[in-house]
């Protein structure tokens, strides 16, 4: 039994001994393994790629050596510095072991088994010039000797989970996006042939070309097994099917490579005739319901893609679309949507994707009895969109209601009515050629009501008229309400075609008027999104006027002046009010680049502003001017503010910077904690309630802290010297000097330090610089007034002789200036006769030669006269000097 015994034990002390050293394989060659990772990513991409952190192991994927990059990112290089082009919270790699050793013994290349992807975000920009920021691989110099490659790939799986995908093309002007991206691809790379197998869902995916939205937050699932021949660059599919929400396509044919292009031939179709599965790619319909829906029609779809792909080629594309006799009704909701009919061609030759046509020959439905009908026409969608656009039809917004569920919507009601009808090329539209544009009819909306969970407030238009004509969309009226806030309005909208089409700027002038404006009303009622956002793609210029305007405890009136909203940012120009019991202009702006980070920096003028109501209103007043709690008076003068706001719309009070001056005229205080200390600290009764002369005070905000720079201000008599600054802690750091009235209007010079906090001071006071208790303090006052008498008697007896000697030192004084006047005054005649005489001699000069030899000359008169000129002043200015020295005065030169 002995030798079964050791036998485990050796068995088992072996396990152990392997145990630990395969714990301590990744210890020791990790930091290798890293090196060796970033020299090839540097070598490989031209872009920044960094990692947090690298993890080693042989256990996770046993026999094989799992490599684990954590917050792998890569960033874009010129033109795209800064740019992020892939970021994910975790990359695994699983590394052929023995791949892995002879890398450590003799530098073979490392073969990677398996990746997976954690949370991959993947930005893909291409720029108007159509420069893609992924096209990061290092070219090979021509000629140069090709690197061995550090790095073997022999995929067996790939995986990605919780990716997401934004793609922004302003060459195509294509924008794409997917979110909540799941893949698993599996295949032997090892093999020339085999077979591919990829299963993809996507929880939303939405593409936008040339301004027409092709699909919007769909559901999209793939499954496909495909050949795979390495060897033909070739890969087939057969029978692989493709699920858009409810729609599945099957689609066949095959994708060859052969770079930089493809070679594509897919067809595909719809095994499906129901009209509901085409019906669930509306996002309005395509609900949590969706299956109760009741529906009836038929419905195919079909379209082959043939031809080369690739930066000069595009493939040939026919899509065909067709609804016929469609309905749908929910079985909770009172009205169908009916006799929805469809006929929709993509077709596209090959050669261009400008060569695109996108018919919509054919779009019908009835809501509620009445009919809408469109047809658009959409050529050359790339560089120069031609657009053909009919549509005629009126909506009562409450059959939507009664016909759709609209999710978070709990009010909506009112009619649309539109018949419009625009043929035009976008050039013609940008160059002016308004000749060439046919653009005509109206939309008009009355009493609508629209009450949603984002907006709680509800949106009321009583009545609003758009006319188009070839120049622009003319608002000839608005009026409607926000809440309790009415707005009329009253303008144009310019490039409307280059913002649908485009995605340019929609460019407008208007005249807006209000009687009562609420601003918190704009305000979401959902806690995360409070901040006010500014709509991008609009260049607005606004002429506005409100009786009253609101937001929280603020209330300002007779609002007047210019709004300029571009790049989501709103320019102030020349804002008057009448708020807080006084007066104030504004410039500057307020802008949500940053969603949620919002940005403004204004310039106030205040013209007799109310303190008390001004600390009442405003948050940034109560933190940095805290003192004016207790204040009773006004204010006039500029403040200049910027930084962010939070989330609630306040300002980042640690962030804020600024700087500006303020005059204040019979200002009192009273009950201030501050001048109760300090009037008892230094003896003094009147400063406990003091009452101020004027105050012209300047100051800086930095670093959470108001620096209040150094000025002087009487109160109740006194002169009070003040400098330091105040935190938004409510923390306090200023130096106070006083000059007391004394005897014979002789002054007392008293000082104080304050810290501590505006509600719990600390006065340390001083006399002429020395720091006491307020017994001492006192003392030393009084002796300050008696030396101060004493010196008074002293002073009157010598007045009488300082006033004969000031007499003689003004008459000298007097008879000096004379004599430096004159001799400046000769200065400058002498020099002004040399340069009269030079400049006669030059013009004497009749040719190259004389005029070199001229000169010479000239050089020498002018130096001479300005020589002469400064001996006069020189001269003058001793005979002076001598004669103020007489009267006993210290020489005095201008």
């Amino acid at each position: 039994m002995r030798f079964p015994r050791k036998l485990a034990i050796g068995l088992g002390t072996f396990a152990a001994a392997l145990l630990v050293v395969l714990m301590l394989l990744p210890l020791l060659f990790r930091d290798r393994i890293e090196s060796r990772l970033k020299t090839e990513a540097n070598d490989a991409v031209s872009a920044q790629v960094a990692w947090r952190g690298v993890g080693l192991s042989v256990l996770r994927d046993f026999p094989n050596v799992t490599v684990s990059l954590a917050g792998l990112s890569v960033v874009g290089v010129k033109p795209f510095a800064g740019d992020t082009l892939v970021a994910m919270r975790e990359a695994r790699l699983v590394l052929d072991v023995g791949s892995v050793i002879g890398y450590l013994r003799s530098g073979t290349p490392i073969v990677v088994r398996e990746v997976v992807l954690g949370a991959p975000t993947v930005h893909l920009r291409v720029l108007a010039d159509g420069t893609p920021n992924w096209d990061i691989a290092r070219q090979r110099t021509a000629g140069g000797p090709r690197k061995s490659s550090g790095v073997g790939v022999t995929l067996r799986d790939l995986r990605i989970a919780d990716g997401a995908i934004t793609v922004d093309d302003r060459q195509s002007h294509l924008v794409a996006s997917v979110t909540g991206l799941q893949e698993r691809l599996r295949g032997d790379f090892a093999q020339k042939r085999f077979v591919l197998s990829t299963r993809t869902h996507a929880d939303s995916v939405s593409v936008r070309f040339a301004g027409v939205p092709y699909l919007s937050r769909v559901a999209v699932e793939l499954n496909a097994d495909v050949n795979a021949d390495l060897v033909a660059s070739r890969f087939t599919f057969a029978n692989d099917s493709l699920r858009l929400n409810r729609l599945v396509l099957a689609f066949a044919g095959s994708v060859a490579l052969a770079k930089p292009n493809l070679g594509i031939d897919v067809s595909f179709s719809t095994p499906s005739t129901a009209f509901g599965d085409i019906l669930s790619l509306v996002p309005a319909v395509y609900g949590k319901n969706f299956a109760q829906l009741r529906t009836s029609g038929s419905m195919s779809t079909a379209g082959r893609i043939k031809g080369t792909f690739g930066p000069r080629a595009f493939p040939a594309l026919a899509l065909r679309a067709r609804v016929e006799n469609g309905a749908f009704r929910h079985p909770a909701l009172p009205l169908p949507a009916r006799d929805i009919a469809l006929d929709l061609a993509i077709d596209n030759p090959g050669g261009d994707l400008d060569n695109t046509v996108v018919d919509l020959k054919r779009f019908h439905a009835v809501l509620g009895g009445r009919p809408l009908d469109a047809r658009l026409v959409l050529r050359t969608p790339v560089r120069d969109p031609d657009v053909d656009l009919r549509l005629a039809g009126a909506v009562d917004l409450a059959d939507i209601r009664r016909t759709v569920e609209l999710e978070g919507v709990t009010e909506l009601s009112g009619t649309v009515a539109a018949d419009v009808a625009i043929r035009a090329r976008l050039s013609d539209v940008d160059a002016g050629r308004y000749d060439r544009v046919a653009a005509s009819g109206t939309v008009d909306a009355g009493r609508v009501a629209l009450r949603t969970a984002a907006v709680p407030r509800p949106i009321r238009v009583d009545t609003a008229s758009l006319r188009l004509t070839p120049r622009t969309a003319e608002l000839s009226t608005l009026a409607g309400r926000i809440g309790n806030s009415d707005v009329r309005a009253a303008g144009a909208l310019d490039n409307v075609l280059g913002f649908a089409l485009r995605g340019d700027d929609l460019r407008g002038t208007a005249t807006v008027t209000s009687t009562l404006f609420d601003l918190s009303e704009w305000r979401s009622n959902e806690k995360t999104t409070d901040v006010i956002p500014v709509p991008p793609h609009v260049d607005f210029t606004l002429k506005a006027a409100a009786t009253k305007v609101t937001y929280g405890a603020l209330t300002m009136a007779n609002v007047r002046g210019d709004l300029h909203v571009k790049d989501q940012r709103v320019t102030l120009q020349e804002l008057s009010m009448e708020t807080l019991r006084g007066k104030v202009v504004a410039n500057g702006f307020y802008e949500t680049t940053v969603a949620t980070r919002p940005t403004f920096d204004f310039d106030l003028k205040l013209a007799g502003v109310d303190i008390p109501a001004a600390f009442a209103a405003l948050t940034t007043v109560q933190k940095l001017a805290p003192i004016a709690k207790w204040a009773q008076g006004s204010v006039t003068g500029s403040v200049g503010l910027k930084g962010p706001l939070g989330r609630d719309m306040t300002p980042v009070l640690t962030a804020l910077t600024g700087k500006g001056a303020i005059e204040t005229e019979r200002l009192l205080v009273q009950g201030a904690p501050v001048f109760e200390k300090l009037g008892s600290a230094l003896s003094l009764e009147q400063l406990k309630r003091p009452s101020f002369g004027v105050v012209k005070a300047a100051y800086d905000v930095a670093d959470g802290r108001l620096h209040v720079k150094p000025f002087v201000v009487k109160v109740n008599g006194i002169d009070m010297a003040v400098a330091g600054s105040n935190g938004i802690d409510q923390s306090m750091s200023y130096d106070l000097s006083f000059a007391v009235p004394g005897v014979n209007g002789q002054a007392v010079q008293l000082g104080a330090q304050l810290t501590g906090t505006v509600t719990d001071p600390a006065v340390k006071p001083s006399v002429g610089g020395a720091v006491g208790s307020a017994r001492d303090l006192a003392k030393a006052a009084v002796v300050q007034a008696g030396a101060t008498r004493a010196n008074a008697v002293k002073e009157k007896t010598d007045s009488a002789a300082e006033s004969a000697r000031a007499r003689a030192r003004a008459e000298a004084e007097k008879q000096a200036a004379t004599i430096r006047g004159d001799a400046r005054a000769l200065a400058d005649k002498t020099k002004r006769e040399g340069n009269a005489r030079a400049d006669s001699l030059m013009a004497r000069a009749a040719n190259p030669i004389a005029k070199m030899a001229a000169q010479a000359a000239t050089d020498r008169i002018r130096r001479e006269a300005d020589q002469h000129a400064e001996q006069i002043v020189r001269e003058a200015d001793a005979r002076a000097d001598a004669i103020v020295a007489a009267a006993g005065a210290a020489p005095s030169r201008p």
